[in-house]
């Protein structure tokens, strides 16, 4: 598998419209911060992005530097003014999640992209899990699409072609790690994907839980693991996740399963040993990093060990993982008196949590109070559709300890890549 570097990857992004018109474009552009990227007719299909910034639709072209060719370089490098980027996803990535105006003479700035509309696309691994040449196959049409397991929570507004006709360009149907988009910012943090789950009878419901937590934690790592642009850019996404897990933690949102989803991430093997991206977290988002070495940390030691904060209100969804753990038949790990001190302490807690049912719900009725759910997303919040999202339509079939041994070995890859073992 080859995480691409230059603008070979393009085509997969949501918010790439492809051949596209300057009066089009502008007509999909709403509100201040929307943006889109297209190929600009009269510019020789250049990469244009488009925006619209204090009711003004603008236009940036972004330059393409040619490079000599050389073993693990990028061919070409990217830029709008100064900075240069090795990719264009790397570059909107920048501007979008670092609020950087794309040029000091129009201090316009992008936050919502305008994804293109059409059926979901095959994930980047299947061809990895099945070992097998690419193919073409989509789950389902729909008028929104978004193959980026860091952008569930962020994807833009969806909106119908207003020509009434498809502008995806050919070539767009293969996606790849290298394609990390938009992160899943604190703000989404009510509504995102990392909390709900389906159920069915109480054996199926508990596999899906354990599936989807282990699941949502490979799509954090990959958000990190997947930035193959400069140092900053990952420091970024750490920081990006540190700050979900801040907004999930007890007191805040109080989504235990989230919080533990997104902690998995972080502490996931691949990403934990990455030292010159954490050193520049430290370096460049000092609260961020003080926070998830003081607060997150010892809060999620303190959760999985069972001796962590479960009241209703604080919490509003009890961190279950530990009890499906033991469910599922996982020993608990250490010495014999504190494995069993900890198996007391989970079983305990799991009474506690079936004791205080009746009030998770009424917390839950309350915060959800004129909630209205967007029956679109609704697939999107469910676990089939993240396995989907991470191993395609056919690798999602797989046995999961098949799957998840696979996506462990894809993000080695990448770790490796992104700092080599001295």
């Amino acid at each position: 598998m080859q995480v691409p570097q230059d603008g070979e990857d393009l085509a997969g992004q949501p918010w790439y419209h492809g051949l596209l018109s300057r009066q089009k474009a502008e007509a999909l552009l709403q509100q201040n911060g929307d943006f889109l990227v297209r190929a600009s007719g009269s510019r020789g299909g250049n990469p244009v992005i488009s925006c619209r910034w204090r009711g003004s639709a603008l236009h940036f072209e972004v330059f393409r530097v040619a490079l000599r060719p050389r073993p693990g370089r990028p061919t070409a490098l990217f830029q709008l003014e100064d900075e240069q980027f090795p990719s264009i996803p790397a570059l909107v990535h920048s501007y979008m999640t670092g609020r950087r105006p794309l040029s000091q003479a129009t201090g316009a700035v992008v936050s919502r992209p305008v994804t293109w509309q059409g059926p979901l696309r095959r994930s980047f691994s299947e061809d990895t899990l099945m070992d097998g040449p690419a193919r073409i196959e989509p789950l389902r049409a729909r008028k929104w699409s978004n193959s980026q397991p860091a952008d569930l929570a962020h994807m833009g507004r969806s909106r119908e072609d207003p020509a009434g006709m498809g502008h995806r360009p050919p070539g767009s149907d293969q996606r790849s790690a290298g394609q990390h988009g938009s992160l899943i910012w604190p703000g989404a943090a009510h509504s995102s994907p990392w909390t709900p789950l389906e159920v069915g009878t109480a054996g199926e419901t508990l596999a899906l839980h354990l599936c989807r937590h282990q699941t949502l934690a490979l799509a954090g790592a990959l958000a990190v693991l997947g930035c193959s642009g400069p140092l900053e850019e990952r420091a970024a996404a750490l920081r990006g996740l540190v700050e979900l897990a801040l907004a999930l933690r007890p007191g805040a949102a109080g989504d235990l399963p989230g919080l533990a989803a997104v902690m998995g991430a972080l502490l996931m093997p691949q990403v934990s040993r990455l030292e010159h991206t954490w050193r520049q977290l430290r370096r460049s988002h000092t609260e961020a990093a003080l926070a998830f070495e003081q607060e997150l940390k010892p809060l999620m030691r303190a959760l999985d060990e069972g001796a962590g904060p479960c009241d209703p209100g604080e919490v509003a969804l009890p961190h279950v993982a530990p009890m499906v753990r033991l469910l599922e038949g996982e020993e608990v790990a250490g010495p014999l008196d504190e494995s069993c001190e900890r198996l007391l302490r989970t079983l305990h807690g799991a009474r506690h949590m079936v004791r205080d049912a009746p009030k998770f719900r009424k917390v839950a009725a309350q915060r959800l109070r004129g909630f209205r759910p967007n029956p679109e997303l609704r697939e999107a919040l469910t676990t089939g559709f993240v396995r989907r999202l991470l191993w395609g339509s056919r690798g999602a079939g797989a046995p999961r300890a098949e799957r998840f041994e696979k996506f462990q070995r894809v993000l080695g890859v990448l770790s490796q890549r992104l700092e080599p073992d001295r």
